[in-house]
């Protein structure tokens, strides 16, 4: 079996939740890290994310999650043309390199379903919005 080709700018179908069977995942970067060797840079996009802290409750993307190639492996079924251009994901990608740099971040391994689920579970912990 042949590893697929990653690359960024490309947009992919995946195993999506319920509901969210138009979601896409797009590469946006990929790192290569001593510790965590090639470090994929997504957005999730088309998904209906509970966080309070928007309106309306729901967020329609994720604009950057750091993950493994196993992440892309499990969750990834075709590619689907070439991802928005939307830069969006580069404020988190900042956030996400300072702290990673400091020990302070990783990534994902988990199937990008896993990975909602996970971030939902987290905000949810956070309290109610201010």
């Amino acid at each position: 079996m042949t590893r697929p080709a990653y690359a960024p700018g490309q947009a992919w179908t995946y195993r999506t939740r319920p509901g969210e069977e138009d979601s896409r995942v797009a590469i946006r970067r990929i790192d290569r890290e001593p510790e965590d060797g090639e470090v994929f840079h997504v957005s999730i996009l088309g998904v209906k994310l509970r966080n309070h802290r928007v309106p309306g409750g729901l967020q329609p993307a994720m604009n950057h999650a750091a993950v493994s190639r196993a992440t892309l492996d499990a969750s990834l079924l075709t590619t689907d043309g070439p991802a928005d251009a939307d830069e969006g994901w580069r404020d988190g990608y900042a956030v996400w390199r300072q702290a990673y740099d400091n020990g302070d971040a990783g990534i994902f391994d988990l199937p990008v379903p896993e990975i909602l689920g996970y971030i939902e579970m987290v905000v949810a912990a956070s309290g109610e919005a201010r």
